[in-house]
């Protein structure tokens, strides 16, 4: 608990050197063998608890997105930012699941152009996520997005035949805390 106190002042300090028009942000967690849990999080977006032990792959700046990897060679993404950073909703006018379906229709609009093809899987109003699945030739990508308060989480589980599609729509929404 220190550890976070610490971290919510480090970021309260970063944040008041920065301009008006940016986050500053704060990036962290790791592996807690007790709870058997790795803890990622991105001060002030979001944060998740990841079941069982992840190691962090490489990050992909334009989405913001952190890599992991499992134990079993499990590919996910995780990414956190804020809904006005998606140029569909600059003026922030879009939230909750407003926000959601209008990301997925920009989101599928974009990778369907080619040979992919998107399918929803899931909504839930109450949690404001939406669950599809981007699939095609080389591609077999689930992807649960959520905004809420103004962040958005996007959770994604990469091509692996190692989970069943039931259990890949439970472990992402094994991820969504109120």
């Amino acid at each position: 608990m220190k550890k976070y106190f610490f971290y919510v002042i480090l970021a309260i300090l970063l944040a008041s050197c920065s301009s008006s028009n940016r986050i500053s942000t704060l990036v962290g967690g790791e592996y807690d063998p007790k709870k058997d849990v790795t803890d990622y999080f991105v001060f002030p977006l979001g944060e998740v608890s990841l079941p069982g032990k992840w190691e962090k792959t490489n990050f992909f700046e334009p989405a913001n997105q952190q890599f992991f990897m499992n134990q079993d060679s499990i590919p996910i993404a995780i990414g956190f930012t804020t809904a006005d950073k998606y140029e569909f909703n600059a003026d922030k006018s879009l939230k909750g699941n407003d926000f959601v379906k209008a990301l997925y229709d920009w989101d599928s609009g974009y990778w369907t152009t080619g040979e992919l093809k998107s399918e929803i899987l899931e909504t839930d109003s109450t949690k404001q996520y939406i669950i599809y699945k981007l699939y095609g030739p080389k591609v077999n990508t689930y992807v649960l997005i959520r905004e809420k308060n103004g962040s958005v989480s996007n959770f994604s589980i990469h091509v692996t035949d190692k989970w069943t599609e039931r259990e890949k729509i439970q472990f992402l929404k094994s991820l969504v805390k109120e």
